[in-house]
């Protein structure tokens, strides 16, 4: 069994409008932590290549978030999530993302990933998304009207052919004048 181009198209629909729906909770999730930050200040989000200096640690070992690097031979502290501290070494560098809000709430930077790019900045996806579902929708309705400029066919059993069942009434012939291309209405004065 196949299936068909509209139900490929209905199901690219739904899963663009899933994608939409879930990067708009994304957004909507950052902008709440955005708003009820107690404080915080906006930067300009953009990529830094920098090199671990040290990554710091509390009294019982355990890694804080906090990280020392260094950019063109000056140093900055860093506010980096735990789980990707767990990543880097020291005297390593490394991509990372600044974030558009630094704040509490937050990591201040992140290690560049593709997914983490999508995550951060998902606006350029959903714009995406948006193009794509308009052109399938598109691309539906022209698939439909010429679904409808098909010639129709319609099939017989040969039983019902041959009885004559289903058929108009036969329409009087009209006889052809010769030597003209148009058929001569029938005389019907006396």
């Amino acid at each position: 069994m196949t299936t068909s181009s509209s139900t490929w198209r209905w199901a690219a629909i739904t899963a663009l409008w899933t994608m939409v729906a879930s990067t708009g909770f994304v957004v909507l999730v950052q902008a709440m932590l955005v708003f009820f930050a107690p404080f915080g200040h906006w930067q300009m989000p953009g990529l830094a290549k920098v090199e671990i200096v040290n990554i710091e640690r509390d009294e019982q070992g355990r890694i804080t978030g906090r990280v020392l690097a260094r950019k063109d031979a000056r140093d900055k502290i860093l506010v980096l999530a735990k789980e990707e501290c767990l990543k880097i070494e020291p005297e390593e560098e490394v991509w990372l993302l600044e974030n558009y809000f630094s704040g509490g709430a937050r990591p201040d930077q992140f290690l560049l990933t593709p997914l983490r790019l999508l995550t951060e900045y998902p606006e350029p996806l959903i714009l995406l998304a948006l193009l794509a579902i308009r052109y399938l929708r598109r691309s539906q309705v022209k698939a439909a009207k010429e679904v409808l400029r098909l010639p129709r066919t319609v099939w017989r059993d040969e039983f019902y052919s041959k009885a004559g069942r289903f058929s108009g009434p036969e329409e009087t012939k009209v006889p052809e004048v010769p030597g003209h291309g148009s058929p001569k209405p029938p005389n019907d004065s006396f």
